[in-house]
């Protein structure tokens, strides 16, 4: 029996929507392979634990798609994950995974299970959260110092190699009860972790390298890493925190090895709420504010269920390896440079009070213009001078009137026009949403020798080495 290309996404319609099957085939650009048997013979979505995942078996070995792979590590990270898969339906295109070094801060995530949390020590080295006496395994941390972190990891790769392994594979039992294993297809990857502690940028290169090689090199894996506030003088401590100057040196060597790794870094700046009163205070609204510029960027339309072709618009479309490409320079592959980018996020309500009480009066009209100005005074990186980017890219996700040829129709070209007139490569891309709002989130790519923020880091963390006599070569 053959497989035509019409028969493969009728099936896979009747099974997860004719929207998430356009999702997976374009979007991710699946090849299927053709051969003259049923080439899909299972095509079902099925969960493990708590997670569910897309199975497809080819007449030659079994493989199941995972779209989308997000690993949190240490405590920023982790808590930027739990804010993504806060998102509804996340868990139905994308599977979490969680490393840190300290239980308090595992037990304050609210959307990642103890299934999908590994602790980091220096003893037990990787341990499972579901392991008994796992509270007692994971206690204190790696005293803000990468290195010993960096240390830990190393000595257990082989165990972060199997982890991976155990945790991406789907074990089915079948119909003679011989047990078959589906190895993951993963085509991206997001690493998340923060680069002012220990642990997060002491394990993030090795999670990326271990990924790259479960893959055999074919997923894009992009990290965002959260650089931390500097402000203050240089040396000034506590008990509690580190000094301005050792977490630039943190941050310094946590790039350093994380750009080796990494197919394109986004950045976030904790600087940003430097200037806050009460500052701690604002760390979970940053972390939802990357969240869902994530979700935007990401999968937005997937996660809502919209079907395009319900709607008579024609959409420009941004993918996530148009994404890859925009956070890289040069050829790709070994002739590639990792580019550093800020994020923005602007979003306008669509709806008046009035709106929500008669949904036939209230409609509001949406400014492109003031919507790409707060877009650039949002930026995630400190003080970042969108002038100087060498590549951008735009996503704008708005109700389909808002993009229809209507009275309310966004103004895209004022939107094109704000992002050409800071670089030549641009890519403009505009999705649907079923919520009473318009959005419009950024991506600014750099050079690491572009961005000044970056420079004050490796300066701090110059004169760190000069002073402190406690860094370790």
């Amino acid at each position: 029996m053959s497989c035509t290309n019409a028969t493969l996404t009728a099936y896979c319609s009747n099974s997860f929507g004719a929207e998430t099957t356009r999702f997976l085939s374009n979007e991710i650009s699946i090849l299927f392979i053709y051969i003259n048997s049923d080439i899909v013979h299972k095509c079902v979505f099925s969960p493990t634990r708590h997670k569910q995942k897309h199975i497809y078996n080819t007449g030659y070995s079994n493989a199941y798609l995972m779209p989308y792979f997000f690993v949190g590590a240490g405590q920023a990270g982790s808590s930027i994950v739990d804010e993504i898969f806060a998102h509804k339906n996340m868990g139905q295109i994308a599977t979490p995974l969680v490393f840190n070094s300290t239980i308090r801060d595992l037990q304050k995530l609210q959307n990642i299970s103890r299934d999908n949390w590994y602790g980091v020590a220096e003893g037990p080295g990787l341990v499972p959260g579901t392991t008994d006496g796992f509270e007692e395994q994971v206690t204190g941390g790696f005293g803000r110092n990468p290195v010993r972190a960096d240390e830990v990891m190393a000595d257990n790769r082989d165990i972060l190699d199997g982890t991976l392994r155990d945790e991406l594979s789907e074990r089915t039992k079948e119909g003679d009860g011989e047990t078959t294993t589906a190895e993951a297809n993963i085509p991206f990857a997001f690493v998340f972790c923060g680069l002012g502690g220990g642990t997060g940028c002491g394990i993030t290169p090795h999670i990326i390298e271990a990924i790259d090689d479960y893959t055999d090199g074919a997923c894009k894996t992009i990290a965002v890493c959260v650089l931390p506030n500097t402000q203050g003088p240089v040396g000034q401590t506590d008990d509690e925190t580190a000094s301005p100057s050792r977490q630039a040196w943190n941050a310094r060597y946590g790039l350093n090895r994380i750009e080796d790794e990494a197919d394109g870094i986004i950045l976030v700046d904790n600087q940003r709420l430097s200037y806050h009163e009460a500052a701690e205070g604002q760390f979970t609204d940053l972390n939802e504010y990357v969240a869902a510029s994530m979700v935007d960027l990401v999968s937005g339309t997937v996660l809502e269920r919209i079907d395009r072709s319900e709607y008579d618009v024609d959409l420009p479309i941004i993918d996530i390896q148009d994404i890859v490409t925009s956070l890289s320079f040069g050829l790709g592959g070994e002739q590639s440079e990792t580019g550093y980018a800020s994020m923005g996020r602007s979003v306008q309500m669509t709806q008046s009070l009035s709106g929500y009480l008669l949904p036939l009066v209230g409609g509001k009209t949406v400014d492109a213009s003031a919507l790409a100005h707060l877009s650039d005074l949002k930026q995630t990186v400190e003080d970042v001078d969108t002038q100087e980017a060498r590549k951008a890219i735009g996503l704008l996700r708005a109700p389909s009137k808002y993009v229809a040829g209507t009275a309310y129709q966004v103004d895209t070209s004022k939107l094109r026009s704000f992002l050409t007139t800071r670089c030549d490569e641009v890519n403009l891309g505009v999705t649907l949403t079923k919520r009473n709002l318009v959005s419009f989130t950024t991506l600014f790519t750099y050079r690491r020798e572009d961005l000044d923020r970056l420079a004050e880091i490796e300066s701090l963390a110059a004169e760190y080495e000069q002073e402190s006599e406690a860094v370790v070569s």
